[in-house]
């Protein structure tokens, strides 16, 4: 085998394996007062989330609760300490305090994972190029 195909099946084995997260999360238990603290921090960031997308049929948003159901749909309308979600398929309205919310996130997927996507793609299909290129 020449080097420059080992090199290209090195870059293309180890590529996509640099990529890979390399830290684990953190299991240490908070006390309960520090816990209030990000509650009340974590609220006011998902109404400022909220309040970012707006409301109408166009403010389509997944929203992640903290018994780990996940609801889909428009926001309908904004309070001061919750807001309102429809579905758009049955248009049940659903209220959900701030303090319900583990997360808020438009639908799709997130532009990162898109963009690496592509790029393992695009690094693959260079390798196999550059591997299958006729040897002078």
């Amino acid at each position: 085998m020449e080097l420059r195909s080992i090199a290209c099946w090195c870059l293309i084995v180890l590529f996509p394996a640099s990529l890979w997260p390399q830290s684990g999360g953190s299991f240490i238990e908070e006390p309960a007062q520090e816990k209030k603290l990000h509650a009340g921090e974590q609220s006011s960031r998902v109404k400022t989330q909220i309040e970012k997308h707006g409301t109408g049929e166009r403010a389509k948003v997944k929203v992640a609760l903290r018994d780990k159901r996940e609801l889909k749909g428009y926001i309908s309308r904004i309070d001061t300490d919750s807001f309102q979600l429809t579905d758009e398929k049955s248009g049940q309205a659903t209220m959900i305090s701030y303090q319900e919310v583990e997360g808020v996130h438009k639908p799709g997927m997130p532009v990162v994972t898109k963009v690496v996507i592509t790029a393992v793609t695009v690094g693959v299909l260079l390798g196999v190029m550059a591997a299958t290129l006729p040897k002078d």
